[in-house]
């Protein structure tokens, strides 16, 4: 009895993810088109996600809307450009001019190092003022997303 529990419970398991990883592969290949607004809702939430795992005191929270503003514009512009890049690769689909593409992406790198400088000025004060759980928190919170791509 135990075992046909544990195979029908194993075959429905396989089944489901079998049905869900053909469901996300297909979700994957049609691009989402996110809206400037839904852009900055996700930044935002994400800051507001960010500050409650924090719990931040109210001295803590006099550095956090400089940092928050910073964060959220970082997501922002990161997320537009990612969405710019998959259009335009959408639409090259042809021969690429190197030189030109060798310029975009050196471009595309100044404006991420400024806006992580940016960001890192704004987190300095913020930062500084945080235990060490709550640096530990503010650090996974932070570069989360990117070890998720």
């Amino acid at each position: 009895m135990r075992k046909t529990l544990m195979l029908v419970t194993t075959a429905v398991l396989l089944t489901g993810t079998a049905m869900t990883g053909s469901a996300v592969a297909r979700d994957r290949s049609d691009p989402i088109e996110l809206t400037a607004g839904q852009i900055t809702d996700q930044a935002a939430a994400r800051a507001a996600q960010m500050k409650a795992d924090l719990r931040l005191t109210p001295e803590q929270e006099k550095n956090w809307s400089a940092f928050e503003t910073a964060a959220v514009d970082m997501w922002k512009k990161q997320t537009e450009q990612r969405i710019a890049w998959r259009n335009a690769h959408a639409r090259q689909r042809g021969s690429v001019d190197l030189i030109d593409q060798m310029r975009s992406d050196a471009d595309q790198q100044i404006d991420e190092a400024n806006a992580r400088k940016k960001l890192a000025d704004a987190a300095q004060p913020l930062y500084s003022s945080l235990d060490d759980q709550q640096k530990r928190r503010f650090t996974d919170a932070l570069f989360r997303r990117d070890r998720a791509r």
